[in-house]
């Protein structure tokens, strides 16, 4: 979860049952108006949408499932006086059944100017908060597919007049995003990515020195710059990259290989609205550039506009119709959205073109886990593996699409494979746990949680996991000290507080 005003944990995204409790700890504190934002793909919203509705069995819970245009989300809802009652209102689709623009809302040009880039339902709900307010002291939770969420929250937390919040719960392919974005001379950054931060420092003053020999205004200076902007990027070095690029871009204004790379560090550094304008200015000075339309309809996807990246990738498969990135891409934006046939058959696609496509495979087996399809999804992984072994997140969802299937033997083993290749991952050893206690080897689940409150101590599932693993074994007043722990994090957890009472009935106590 995360507040507006307050920095975002990334790995917390890692454990959908993690950020569902943040959310419901949220809804059950909240007695009056508040907003909050959940950002997640359609399947998994109807998931929320039930577990909230009985979680809250003591809160009247509404569900608002917008089908058709509105122009003014308050004014629809003034009108809807049966849902003036609630306590909490779950709302659907006003990605897709919002209209209005901004300059219908205000007038203020410099206002305006700062809504334009934010996503049209965040914006709308920016001006009409405050009114939503006066009507009725309702908790308005708006399930939304948009990938950038929470940068555009938090990168405008002034807009709101109200605090907000906002929960993630990401898709595994959000965590390979960032190989959907080439630099130019790709298989030079490559090589630049799996050397040591040593060897490209000292790359580095090397190429530093042949572009001190270059004549101010020279083409081979550019093609330097870019070569070095390559090198920091590969080393996470985005900003300092940009302003390699900006010293290209000195020299020749019109370089799209120059504009393109800029955008690409954009990208990285999750600007993704300066790096659309970016892929637009190479587009323009060279039009059939297909891996600039590609990383555009990527970017546009980070951005939840997702009929516009569909475009781009489309474009770019006009201009190279074996480019098989962008097969990738529509499959991505398809799953996104919840349309998961049409993704696989997109994936199967890039999967034709080139069989040994990684994201492809990896992109596959989440669509067909989505969708229930956990032996196929299964075999999906295990094709991703043949051509990378040694990849930690490959190996983590397949153990969660065996978890899933109830193969949780097998599963246990790829956790134990991820967990060899990065041993620090905090989720992969819960989860672990979680399966174990699954089997009944609760001592051995105990020692998978102990692992995880190791690397990070102070998160109150972990604790409340060894409390269940405990309280398995009988050592039920371990266990009551385990809910404790979990409690004094996370005092507002229901299900630890109930577990508790029942550890404490069992040793005698009403």
């Amino acid at each position: 979860m995360v507040n507006a005003v307050n920095a975002w944990d990334k790995d917390a995204l890692k454990n959908p049952e993690t950020e569902y409790q943040y959310l419901l700890g949220s809804l059950k504190e909240i007695n009056g108006f508040a907003m909050s934002f959940v950002r997640c793909s359609p399947t998994e919203g109807e998931q929320i949408i039930r577990r909230v509705k009985s979680d809250l069995g003591d809160r009247r819970v509404e569900l608002l499932r917008l089908s058709q245009p509105i122009a003014d989300f308050y004014e629809m809802f003034a009108e809807r006086t049966e849902l003036h009652n609630a306590d909490v209102l779950l709302v659907t689709s006003i990605e897709e059944f919002l209209e209005s623009n901004i300059e219908d809302l205000i007038d203020d040009g410099s206002l305006g100017k700062k809504l334009k880039k934010l996503p049209r339902p965040i914006s709308h709900l920016s001006l009409v908060q405050s009114r939503l307010k006066a009507i009725a002291p309702i908790s308005f939770v708006f399930l939304l597919p948009l990938f950038a969420l929470k940068f555009f929250i938090d990168s405008y937390p002034d807009l709101f007049e109200l605090p907000v919040s906002v929960f993630e719960f990401p898709t595994d392919m959000e965590l390979l995003r960032q190989e959907t974005f080439r630099w130019v001379n790709g298989d030079r950054y490559e090589a630049y990515a799996q050397i040591t931060e040593e060897e490209r420092d000292l790359k580095f003053e090397t190429l530093q020195k042949l572009i001190a020999a270059q004549p101010l205004i020279s083409e081979r200076r550019i093609e330097l710059l870019l070569e070095q902007g390559g090198l920091l990027v590969a080393g996470n070095r985005c900003k300092e990259a940009i302003a390699n690029c900006d010293l290209a871009l000195n020299i020749r204004s019109n370089n799209h290989l120059a504009w393109y790379n800029r955008a690409v560090a954009l990208d990285l550094s999750d600007a993704h609205i300066e790096a659309i304008e970016n892929y637009r200015q190479a587009i323009m000075y060279k039009e059939d550039f297909y891996a600039a339309w590609h990383n555009l309809g990527t970017s546009l996807s980070m951005v939840g506009r997702y009929e516009e990246a569909i475009d781009s990738y489309n474009t770019a498969l006009q201009y190279k119709p074996d480019y098989y990135y962008s097969y990738g891409g529509k499959g991505l934006v398809c799953s996104v959205l919840g349309k998961y046939e049409e993704a696989i058959n997109y994936c199967e696609k890039a999967l034709a073109i080139k069989p040994d496509y990684v994201q492809g495979w990896f992109s596959r087996a989440y669509a067909l886990e989505s969708i229930g399809r956990y032996e196929e999804a299964v075999a999906s992984y295990d094709r991703a593996l043949e051509y990378k072994p040694f990849d930690h997140q490959i190996w983590y969802g397949r153990a969660k699409a065996l978890e899933q299937w109830g193969n949780y033997t097998e599963a246990i083993a790829s956790y134990n494979q991820a967990l060899e290749i990065r041993p620090d991952d905090y989720y992969a050893w819960n989860n672990r746990g979680l399966v174990l206690s699954r089997l009944e080897l609760y001592e051995e689940a105990i020692a998978s949680h102990d692992r995880a409150l190791e690397i990070k101590p102070d998160d109150h599932f972990a604790w409340y996991s060894r409390g269940n693993a405990l309280s398995g074994l009988g050592r039920l007043e371990e266990a009551i000290a385990a809910y404790d722990r979990a409690i004094q994090i996370s005092p507002q957890e229901a299900q630890i507080w109930h577990s508790r009472t029942l550890a404490l009935r069992r040793m005698g106590f009403d």
